[in-house]
């Protein structure tokens, strides 16, 4: 009787190792086949899309402008704040000129 059980008991885990050894492989599957699809509908999509724009369809700099990321300072006298003692808001100040 003992033959008969530890029988039983070995084909249910051959069955279970079979099972255990099976189900990643199939799982790697599906994630292999959503991946591969992704890549298509991917590669579908973009080949919908307008073409990158011509080098002569490119926006020009004009010809007076500086060099890209040249920096302009402009040095100019400060405003005189009156030094009577009243406190001002920024209101009440007048317009530096800046922007």
């Amino acid at each position: 009787m003992n033959v008969l059980r530890s029988t039983g008991t070995t084909e249910v885990a051959a069955n279970r190792d079979l099972l255990v050894g099976i189900a990643p492989f199939v799982i790697g599957l599906v994630v292999v086949a959503i991946l591969v699809v992704a890549v298509w509908w991917g590669i579908r999509i973009k080949s919908r899309e307008a073409p990158p724009p011509r080098p002569q369809d490119q926006p020009r700099r004009p010809a007076d402008a500086g060099r890209p990321g040249e920096v302009v300072e402009e040095k100019r006298e400060p405003d005189a704040v009156p030094q009577d003692g009243i406190r001002r808001t920024p209101q009440q100040i007048k317009d530096t000129g800046g922007e």
